[in-house]
């Protein structure tokens, strides 16, 4: 009877090791994802800073 116990905890605990290691590797995937958006925003956020200055520069030519 102590075995048949032993046994099925085991094997509960194994679901756990398993349903654990399935919810780490989405938080993974979810970070690369985030990674990539951030990469993504940052060149958006970069081409916006350029455009800025190149309407500053404009502006002033035409101010002078």
């Amino acid at each position: 009877m102590v075995l048949k116990a032993s046994l099925n905890k085991i094997e509960e605990l194994k679901r756990n090791i398993e349903e654990l290691e399935t919810a780490l590797q989405n938080c993974e995937l979810r970070v690369k994802l985030l990674e990539t958006n951030n990469e993504h925003w940052k060149e958006h956020f970069q081409c916006s800073q350029g455009q800025i200055r190149d309407r500053d520069h404009i502006m002033d030519e035409a101010m002078t």
